[in-house]
């Protein structure tokens, strides 16, 4: 573990690297932040530095870096979609502008002065940017429903002129000569803990620098080892701002403890939601509560040049597999007996496309035991974010590029919840068993 020393020292090269880009010397800046540039915030600034030196391949390279880093860096994948939009190569900006939006989860700013970035992303530039890119990719109509969508977010002369004349517009951007810095609390907390037991090498009172690799409002995973553990599972998922507890970290949970909670997992589908929007639960009890979770059809997916004809009269097997959210994994994963069910005989760990709910996602086959669990490759193909609604106490999944739906089906309705036995019953039970 770092000593207080230590940590004012990558601090003050922090500081350094700073003042000597405030000062405009941008290449000593790069030289500072060399030694220290191994998280999301630092690399980020080197991308940034590299863009303002006209180095965009530097500052592209980079900023994957921060991103391999720090997986819900949304304002990453917002410049590093701007920097591909200037070289010309649409696709990438377009895929990284549907990533932001994704990672924003539904909010309509984040604000990261908090976290040392002096800048507030908005979700309306978000998809400013998206709409500007389907333009020049010539994608017109797809471009004016997105940019239409959001006239009265304050962006209205823009959208009119990105309509009319899109190869003359330029994305929205971070401002030049925003980076993260350190705070000033921070450094007097350590100077102050230094000044106390200034030889010794005691516990710090601050993380180190190391610990914060993620730039976002989630927690990274290498901070969570400073956090007080519990002897629960319960400590191995992290909430979202939304107050729901999506990250799933530790073991991973089990088919017969979600199936304990949600009913029945791995049934035969009786029910016409079939995509989204959909609504689900949040746990309630258990080891899992607080995590949300749904009931998602999910088929083969449809072999290239398949008619709509055949297929009308010979579906595609189908079943029902309990889902977790898991927006702390990249992955998807589907239990292997949901994938025999439907007539694919995979090992676990093997790689599948298939159909979630009606969206085309690649999944990692799973222990016939693990419980199913969407991450943000599912998020992400089908440009999908969440909101917890609170009229119908719910998880509710949407197309994140359009409004919020006024009515919402449910994959999972309360009254199918297993019932919880009264706590007298709970108690005896346990005697009886000890018994």
């Amino acid at each position: 573990m770092a000593t207080i020393d230590q940590l004012r020292a990558e601090l003050q090269a922090w500081q350094d690297a700073l003042n000597a880009h405030d000062s405009g010397d941008f290449r000593t800046s790069l030289r500072l932040f060399a030694p220290i540039a191994d998280t999301s915030k630092i690399i980020l600034n080197v991308a940034l530095i590299h863009d303002r030196l006209g180095e965009r391949s530097e500052a592209i390279e980079n900023l994957n870096r921060a991103i391999e880093l720090d997986k819900y860096l949304a304002v990453g994948y917002f410049q590093r979609g701007g920097m591909h939009f200037h070289a010309g190569q649409f696709a990438e900006a377009l895929e990284d502008f549907m990533q932001a939006a994704t990672m924003m989860r539904a909010n309509v700013e984040i604000n990261y002065d908090i976290l040392g970035l002096n800048y507030k992303l908005k979700l309306s530039e978000v998809l400013f940017n998206r709409g500007l890119t389907l333009a020049r990719l010539g994608r017109a109509d797809e471009a004016a429903t997105v940019l239409r969508a959001i006239e009265a977010e304050g962006l209205s002369g823009k959208i009119a002129r990105a309509l009319k004349t899109p190869n003359e517009c330029y994305p929205c951007s971070l401002p030049a000569g925003i980076l993260y810095r350190p705070s000033a609390t921070k450094m007097q907390l350590l100077n102050a803990a230094a000044q106390t037991s200034p030889a010794s090498p005691v516990k710090p009172s601050l993380p180190s620098l190391h610990t914060e690799k993620s730039s976002t409002y989630l927690p990274s995973v290498s901070s969570r080892k400073y956090r007080k553990r519990k002897t629960s599972i319960a400590s191995s998922y992290m909430s979202s701002p939304l107050s729901t507890t999506t990250i799933t970290g530790g073991r991973v949970p089990k088919r017969e403890e979600l199936s304990r909670v949600i009913g029945v997992d791995m049934t035969v589908p009786h029910t016409d939601i079939t995509s989204t929007p959909c609504a689900g639960v949040r746990v309630s009890h258990g080891q899992l509560a607080g995590l949300m979770a749904w009931r998602f059809i999910v088929q083969p997916d449809a072999a290239p040049g398949t008619s709509k004809h055949s297929s009308a009269h010979n579906p595609p097997p189908a079943v029902v597999v309990n889902f977790l959210l898991d927006t702390g994994s990249q992955k998807t994963f589907v239990p292997q007996d949901a994938c025999a069910a439907i007539g694919l005989k995979l090992d676990p760990g093997t790689e599948v496309t298939l159909r979630i709910q009606g969206v085309r996602t690649r999944c990692v086959v799973a222990d016939s035991d693990d419980a199913g669990r969407v991450g943000v490759s599912f998020m992400t193909a089908g440009s999908l974010s969440y909101y917890f609604d609170a009229g119908i106490v719910a998880p509710v999944l949407y197309d994140g590029s359009a409004e919020r739906p006024s009515k919402v089906p449910r994959t999972i309705r309360p009254e199918d919840l297993p019932r919880r036995k009264p706590w007298i019953l709970r108690l005896l039970s346990v005697f009886a068993f000890k018994s």
